[in-house]
């Protein structure tokens, strides 16, 4: 039986192993065995927190919708002042922020991406994700442009960074400066 108070310390440790297990086997490969290996502590463990594999997979892409929307946040306040496209800059930039590009987490964006078209439970946090990303650009957008053209303006954007993520990812890394400078290249245009 775990100790008391050891979940706080055993889950984000676990969610750590499992993004390490991904970026080597993939997210198919990576073994309820291999993270608890990885991580120092028996599989019933794993099963024990998070119900199994799948389980964990789920808290490990909620923590990192978490620390990406927190990071979100932060380049929104910091932009409080600013215009309508620096602000929708300042959500391209937290997009394409160091903790969310480094390459083992980018492993594990795109490992939840393609289960989610299988699996509900990341099906339905990948929707939370995706609608949140877009309420977060039309509530910027809506600012300069009618909500229609809002929300056009915000599927684009959002298409241009998922875009840019996956040539990114399966070219062997996000060039994050040139994808912000070609996403920004698009907004010049709009905000003509």
């Amino acid at each position: 039986m775990p100790k008391v108070g050891m979940q706080k310390i055993r889950k984000p440790q676990l969610i750590q192993a499992a993004i390490e297990a991904i970026n080597e086997y993939g997210f198919s490969g990576a073994t309820v065995s291999i993270i608890g290996k990885n991580a120092g502590v028996s599989p019933a463990i794993i099963n024990h927190y998070f119900g199994g594999k799948n389980g964990l997979f789920e808290e490990t892409m909620k923590s990192l919708i978490r620390e990406f929307f927190d990071i979100l946040r932060t380049r929104i306040q910091q932009a409080h002042d600013a215009s309508a496209k620096e602000k929708v800059m300042a959500i391209v930039r937290a997009s394409f922020s160091q903790s969310q590009t480094n390459p083992e987490v980018v492993k594990a964006w795109m490992g939840f991406w393609a289960s989610a078209m299988h699996t509900p439970s990341l099906y339905r946090l990948q929707n939370v994700y995706a609608r949140r990303l877009n309420t977060s650009l039309v509530v910027v957008l809506r600012d300069h442009f009618d909500i229609d053209e809002a929300r056009n303006i915000a599927q684009t954007v959002a298409a241009l960074i998922d875009g840019m993520w996956l040539r990114g990812s399966l070219s062997g890394g996000i060039d994050k400066a040139r994808s912000a400078k070609q996403i920004q290249a698009y907004l010049d245009f709009v905000f003509k």
